[in-house]
């Protein structure tokens, strides 16, 4: 989030971490983890923006863009959620993972059929 945005982070909009828990103790726990996270989404956007764009139009998948960040690919995944609910990337189809599943590639470029 810029400092020239005075708007309050949420995550609905992709500006803030999310949490999780269902008991107290991880309900707070999971809070305080993501008010953490919330501080250093500008710059990991950033980071995970960058990385995406030197896939181009054809795009990558979060695992790629974590390897190439030497980052757990639980760090970068989630900024993807956050980037495309942003705008700042785009859905580009389903590629094998390394599991063998179909998960989703990302780009910075909006494909054609992407609706507006």
């Amino acid at each position: 989030m810029s400092k020239d945005n005075c708007e309050k982070a949420h995550y609905g909009r992709g500006t803030a971490a999310g949490s999780k828990g269902n008991t107290p103790t991880a309900k707070a726990n999971s809070v305080a983890a993501a008010s953490q996270v919330t501080q250093t989404l500008p710059r990991r956007h950033r980071q995970v923006v960058e990385a995406f764009a030197s896939y181009g139009a054809f795009g990558a998948r979060p695992e790629d863009v974590a390897n190439d960040l030497e980052l757990p690919v639980h760090v970068v995944r989630p900024r993807c959620g956050e980037l495309r609910k942003r705008g700042l990337l785009h859905e580009v189809g389903k590629r094998p993972g390394l599991w063998g599943c179909d998960v989703t590639a990302f780009s910075v470029v909006k494909p054609d059929d992407e609706a507006a």
